[in-house]
């Protein structure tokens, strides 16, 4: 019964979480940073323990995933000496004003799994249920 189980779980997991995981992360993103870094790159990855839940771990821009997530310090100043012909100058940017604010608990990706998760948990309770049950139904 053990296979059974785990091939009931691996096929209705993925064919459910993956949509769902892709809308929640689109619905919550705010910006066109959050869709290109967070949600383009969400995968969702089934095992026999466990669902893994990513996003932002593929792809070029993925050194960015956690600033955008968590944001950052938009404070934050880089300082270089600039030229133009033979004067020079001191230039200062703020380099960190395109994130958001430090947030602990995440913007887009932690709060949608935090929503996701308990169902993923319903429907794996679920799926053994009902396998359990068709096959006492063809005894």
């Amino acid at each position: 019964m053990g296979r059974e189980i785990q091939a009931q779980l691996r096929r209705h997991t993925k064919r459910v979480a993956e949509p769902e995981w892709r809308k929640g992360l689109a619905e919550r993103a705010s910006s066109r940073l959050d869709q290109k870094v967070l949600v383009s790159s969400a995968r969702v990855q089934v095992r026999d323990t466990n669902v893994v839940l990513r996003s932002g771990a593929v792809g070029k821009l993925k050194d960015i995933t956690r600033p955008v997530e968590f944001g950052g310090d938009r404070n934050q100043e880089t300082n270089y000496r600039g030229r133009r012909g033979a004067k020079r100058f001191k230039v200062t940017r703020h380099t960190a004003r395109q994130l958001g604010w430090r947030r602990k608990g995440g913007r887009v990706v932690w709060p949608t799994a935090e929503e996701l998760i308990p169902r993923m948990v319903a429907l794996w309770v679920q799926t053994t249920v009902r396998t359990f049950h068709e096959a006492l139904e063809k005894r």
